[in-house]
């Protein structure tokens, strides 16, 4: 399955840049974390609930980031896996500066998912991750203002 979208932060690139390799920060963007924490200089590990659909369980997981180009581009892959299958993706995140101060994130991937929890057809977990992928987004949003206050 392929993802992909654009999303406007409301702060300058640097920081953007730095939120989003702040492991708590991560942690509580993204819905059903239960545990994210940095393992080396550019790996994160963590478990996290999913549901989609009937099917849902706990999920362990390695995030790795690498062709940095900081503060505007990296590669994030994703591996991870439960009692209700696996998950495996690569994608491409840049990061562009706006003239009015603002970031926007452009970003493209491809996924992969296997188990039981492919079962629930690929529309549907194609909903559900982008709704996960935009409400990580919108409370990476939040906590850069709440920063900036």
């Amino acid at each position: 399955m392929k993802i992909s979208g654009d999303y406007v932060f409301d702060a300058p690139r640097e920081t953007v840049w730095r939120v989003l390799r702040d492991p708590d920060v991560l942690a509580s963007a993204l819905p059903g974390t239960q545990r994210l924490e940095r393992v080396d200089e550019n790996v994160y590990q963590g478990e996290m609930k999913v549901r989609i659909g009937p099917v849902g369980g706990k999920f362990g997981g390695k995030i790795t980031l690498s062709d940095e180009v900081p503060p505007e581009r990296y590669t994030m892959t994703v591996e991870g896996e439960g009692s209700t299958g696996f998950l495996k993706g690569v994608g491409n995140i840049t990061l562009e500066a706006l003239d009015d101060g603002r970031t926007r994130m452009v970003y493209a991937g491809e996924v992969q998912i296997g188990g039981r929890v492919a079962s629930v057809g690929q529309r549907l977990f194609d909903s559900v991750s982008r709704s996960i992928i935009r409400q990580g987004l919108d409370k990476i949003n939040q906590a850069l203002q709440d920063e900036g206050e």
